[in-house]
């Protein structure tokens, strides 16, 4: 937990100020980047409003990977939203302000996206399913994009199979060499501290149904994703019969409740593998007593290792 006599970035009173519920987080976060001298812009986009950064020219490099680095900062109604999602939110905004000062080119662009939530009304009113059908048209579709969700509490890197888990494997073969290049990031980045492993979507979801590609990046402690990757099944190729056996077995119904982020009910044995991080999720419990300055550290050597080019 979040020691209170030291101050760190999650227990600053500015991160405490973008917990307010009644903040307009937008304009929080244009504000702090115009402050800090990060160069952004405000697109509208169906309703919704997403903050960009893009470097100048110097800082992007052709013959390397371009990568998008992305995190929602819309939260449930009325909870602080601690985890899900400020924290991510915070830990890329001081990235974005170190980028600033490279003497080299990184390939980064970032994105505060808006409307991640909104999701669970349908795919295509997530926010970022309108937004990645602009970036596909504007030739994005080569980026490797980065999604950072509940990156505030735990001691583990998760990198997320949502998109590739169960689903025939020639659909998703470009996700999955995506997912590969996070996993020598991670270790490289944090070797022995970082699983591969089923999650909840999240912005992601909007990016894949866009025609993009994008890799979710959490964290949770490691007791509880080391418990829930005990249960679940291993991964193999999807066909509708196995499908179908799968969805009658507990494993079945497990597997469905992380995809759609579905919390178990009251005395049910899965609210013991369901990792309690995730719990919190969307709950007035998604406070900030609840973070880790560890999970800040770990979120920040990954980020770091992304500023490396790659081809």
């Amino acid at each position: 937990m979040i020691q209170e006599n030291e101050e760190t970035l999650l227990n600053s009173d500015l991160f405490k100020a973008f917990l307010k519920k009644d903040l307009n987080r937008c304009d929080f976060i244009s504000q702090w980047l115009n402050a800090n001298k990060v160069p952004h812009s405000i697109v509208n986009l169906a309703q919704k409003k997403h903050i960009i950064i893009k470097y100048p020219a110097q800082f992007y490099d052709k013959n390397f990977k371009m990568k998008t680095l992305v995190a929602h900062y819309d939260r449930a109604p009325n909870t602080q939203g601690a985890n899900d999602n400020s924290a991510s939110c915070f830990i890329l905004m001081n990235f974005a302000k170190k980028l600033c000062a490279y003497t080299k080119a990184h390939n980064i662009k970032i994105i505060f996206t808006d409307g991640e939530e909104a999701g669970a009304a349908g795919l295509r009113e997530q926010g970022s399913y309108t937004l990645g059908t602009g970036l596909k048209k504007l030739k994005m579709d080569e980026d490797d994009i980065f999604v950072f969700d509940m990156c505030g509490r735990g001691d583990t890197l998760i990198l997320s199979r949502s998109g590739i888990f169960g689903r025939d494997k020639e659909k998703t073969k470009r996700l999955d060499e995506l997912h590969k290049r996070a996993g020598l990031l991670a270790q490289r980045a944090c070797p022995n501290q970082w699983l591969s492993m089923l999650t909840a979507y999240s912005d992601n979801a909007g990016f894949i149904a866009a025609g993009l590609y994008a890799q979710v990046i959490t964290v949770l402690p490691r007791e509880e994703a080391a418990t829930l990757l005990h249960y679940l099944p291993q991964e193999k190729a999807a066909s509708p019969l196995s499908s179908l056996h799968q969805k009658k077995t507990a494993m079945g119904e497990l597997t469905d409740m992380v995809i759609k982020n579905q919390k178990p009910p009251k005395g049910s044995p899965f609210e013991k593998i369901i990792p309690f991080t995730w719990q919190l999720m969307h709950t007035a419990d998604d406070k900030i007593e609840t973070l880790t300055n560890e999970a800040v550290s770990l979120t920040e050597k990954y980020l770091k290792a992304l500023t490396d080019n790659y081809r």
